[in-house]
This record gives structure tokens, C-alpha cells and sequence, in this order.
């Protein structure tokens, strides 16, 4: 992967993928601030504008990890405010940070891969593959599974179908054919699971 991304190392101290997978993470999402390219200028902007989310992991309260988020930019000399600064906001403090959180966060969830119907999952995705699978306690992206979990009164399991060069969530977010053709077998092995 690493040869066919071009990429010369990753992050985590040589740690592999699926023991990264189950840490928490925070991603820039996207960051914007003057102009670049033909429309660059030697104006120094005045506002700059990230935006981020949080990878959380089972363990970890999403409220507290946005707190987090936000006393990391207070170490950093900036007056936080959840509300948009007015002129007497700027002109009182030297650096001043407008942070919007999201209200509508969710803790991730983990259901026990020794657990009886993960069991029978892991059963049918070997009979289905004709061998073993590859098997993760979590996955790198999230879902409202506790939403889900909490509602139900049960527990979830993901059985992703993707290619690990999908892109997801981009431009060129792509399924291999043959990804799609097992996932029909599987998830027809898994509606007659008993």
C-alpha cells in the first residue's frame, strides 16, 4: 500500500494498521486562509478556518474530547469563544479562536469479537470466503452505532464490503465490481444466518 500511495512512512511509531485503527485520532478535515495559486497575494489574512473531526475509540467521551480540543487551543494563548467574536472580542485579546463544536456527536462502540452472533458472523464470512478473513474489533472511519445500539438495546456489527483504495468519501470513491458480487453472496449467507 504504502509503494502504491507513495508514501514514504506513516505515522505511529511502526505500529500496525489495525493496532492504530483501535487510537483515537483528530483529522483536518480542511483548512482554508488567504489565497494560493494566480490569486495569491502578499496580504496576510486575518482570519484562518480549519475544519476537524475527531476519530473516537470504546472508552472515550466525544463532549470530552471536543473540551479537549479546545483547552489544547487556550494552551496555545488564544481567547476560545463558541460565539463569533464581536469587534470588542478582537480588539481585547491578541489572538482569539471562534470554535463551533457540533452538537451531535456520538462515543464509538464495540461489540466483543467472542461474542455468540460475532461468532456467527466471523462463521459465515469464512464459509462464504472459503478460509479466514481478515477480522478488526473497530474500523478506522464511524457510524452513529451507539445511536443505533442504544435505541435497540443490542449490539451492531459492520461487515464493510470496500476495496482498501476506495477513496472513500472523495471525488473518485470507488467499489471493485467483485467487492459488490461477494457482498450480495455474503449478506444473503448472513440474512439466513439463524
Amino acid at each position: 500500500m504504502k509503494q502504491e500511495f507513495a508514501i514514504s512512512h506513516t505515522d505511529g511509531n511502526g505500529k500496525a494498521l489495525l493496532e492504530l485503527l483501535n487510537e483515537p485520532s483528530l483529522n483536518i478535515d480542511g483548512l482554508s486562509a488567504g489565497r494560493t495559486g494566480p490569486k495569491a497575494s502578499n496580504t496576510i489574512p486575518s482570519t484562518a478556518t480549519v475544519d476537524i473531526d475527531l476519530r473516537l475509540v470504546k472508552g472515550l467521551d466525544w463532549k470530552a474530547q471536543q473540551q479537549r480540543v479546545v483547552d489544547y487551543i487556550a494552551t496555545q494563548g488564544y481567547f476560545v469563544t463558541d460565539v463569533p467574536p464581536d469587534r470588542a472580542t478582537l480588539l481585547a485579546h491578541p489572538g482569539v479562536a471562534f470554535v463551533k463544536r457540533d452538537p451531535s456527536g456520538y462515543n464509538a462502540v464495540r461489540t466483543p469479537m467472542d461474542f455468540p452472533v460475532a461468532k456467527r458472523v466471523i462463521a459465515v464470512a469464512e464459509r462464504v470466503r472459503g478460509g479466514q478473513i481478515a477480522k478488526s474489533p473497530t474500523m478506522g472511519g464511524s457510524a452513529p452505532l451507539q445511536t443505533i445500539e442504544d435505541s435497540l438495546g443490542t449490539h451492531t456489527i459492520i461487515v464493510p464490503i470496500a476495496n482498501f483504495d476506495d477513496n472513500q468519501h472523495a471525488s473518485n470513491e470507488n467499489l471493485r465490481l467483485q467487492n459488490l458480487w461477494d457482498a450480495i453472496e455474503f449478506m444473503a449467507a448472513l440474512e439466513a444466518m439463524e
